[in-house]
């Protein structure tokens, strides 16, 4: 028997962007139905690679089949009054509006989130933008790198004697995302008991300063100390401060070494070497780090790092080995927990994709497939909506769908 946690909930998604699209596959992987409303000529997330054979093609984008796993693809036009005469329509029938309009859009198109809170009062309404909807730079243009930026993550990133640096990926975004479906979750919940939807508006910059550790904050709002990068090392100096948690070389590799708070002195066991334990060492380990790191970098050199990882774990010390992403995806750990299932897609072929990482005790962990572009146009339009086949003809030549 499976277990659907959101199987009643009518998500529907407009967005351009990467953390409405991962909001709705996070929604979707709760079992959630999500309607994704593209512009007749698709996602722009269609168009951004990778590709197969770095041939562009709308139905094989790695990143639009990862990210719309699951959802239902409807086309609308929504710069056309009948297009969004229809939007209407359908939000008669939604709980949840994702999106990622910039401020001032909904307003010129006569969608104003306030507008749709008292047309549509159950709706729970997620707006997700980079600066949020309010203060001087609302209107300003935004991407990963300048959230980065703006919210100070980038100064506190790479090395200290050289620019600040972004993490890989498009993390910011995703942080977006995150903190849209937890937004979601809980409005839905206090709609239970108040019967009200809820408009709500999410800054992806301040999605990612959320993440800004006690530690960083201490720094500088208690001791008026400015918190620097410091490479792959922990960003605090002081030299009581717990050591190793860094980088390091190792014979064909790397590894992530970090002190074991339950065995502080098996570092030294691991690259045979007593200094490690000294009692000198072991009391100011950051103000040793460059020692620290010159002893283990000699004592593993001869290791690989998935030895050096084995050897680490058996004395409870939390080295791990830094992976690329092929040897992430036949590690045999995401291999046992199931995490990058095989998808077909009629189109695309079979590919992995990674599953979500939430395990219900009742339901198997498997994403379902991306879906066409407007695949899913006369079910919606036709069956839900009512309208008849020659409309949908009329409405397709003339641009709406």
């Amino acid at each position: 028997m499976t277990f659907d946690a959101l199987s009643d909930i009518l998500v529907v998604e407009v967005g351009s962007g990467v953390a409405p699209a991962y909001c709705g596959r996070l929604l979707a992987d709760q079992g959630a139905r999500v309607l994704l409303v593209e512009p007749p000529e698709g996602s722009p997330l269609r168009r951004e690679g990778p590709f197969p054979g770095d041939i562009p093609h709308a139905e094989k984008s790695g990143l639009f089949l990862y990210l719309m796993a699951g959802k239902e693809s409807i086309t609308l036009n929504l710069h056309t009054a009948t297009g969004r005469a229809l939007f209407l329509r359908l939000l008669e029938r939604a709980d949840v509006l994702v999106e990622d309009v910039p401020p001032g859009h909904w307003e010129r198109w006569g969608l104003a989130p306030l507008a749709l809170q008292r047309a549509f009062p159950r709706l729970v309404h997620l707006s997700l933008t980079w600066f949020g909807h309010r203060g001087p730079y609302a209107s300003y243009q935004g991407c990963d790198l300048v959230a980065y930026a703006v919210s100070g993550y980038a100064y506190m990133t790479g090395d200290p004697d050289k620019p600040p640096l972004k993490a890989g990926g498009r993390q910011t975004e995703y942080q977006a995302g995150v903190n849209g479906a937890v937004a979601v979750l809980s409005a839905l919940l206090g709609r239970n008991h108040t019967g009200r939807g809820q408009w709500i508006d999410l800054s992806a910059i301040e999605a990612t300063a959320h993440t800004f550790d006690g530690v960083t904050v201490y720094h500088m709002a208690q001791r008026g100390i400015l918190p620097l990068r410091n490479g792959t090392r922990l960003i605090q100096r002081d030299p009581h401060t717990a050591y190793p948690s860094t980088l390091l070389p190792v014979k064909g590799g790397w590894v992530h070494a970090h002190w074991s708070p339950q065995n502080p002195e098996a570092l030294a066991l691991l690259a045979h070497n007593p200094r490690l334990a000294d009692p000198e060492v072991m009391e100011t380990p950051m103000g040793h780090a460059d020692e620290i790191d010159a002893l283990l970098i000699e004592g593993l050199k001869d290791r690989t790092p998935y030895e050096v990882m084995e050897q680490a774990q058996e004395l409870r010390i939390p080295f791990t080995v830094v992976q690329d992403v092929a040897q992430a995806l036949d590690d045999p750990q995401n291999a046992a927990m199931g995490f990058f299932p095989e998808v077909e897609h009629p189109v695309a072929g079979r590919w992995r994709i990674p599953a979500s990482p939430i395990h219900w005790d009742d339901a198997p962990n498997r994403p379902g497939r991306a879906p066409l572009l407007g695949e899913h146009n006369r079910r919606v339009f036709g069956q839900e909506l009512g309208l008849a086949p020659e409309d949908l003809v009329r409405l397709r030549a003339g641009g709406v769908l």
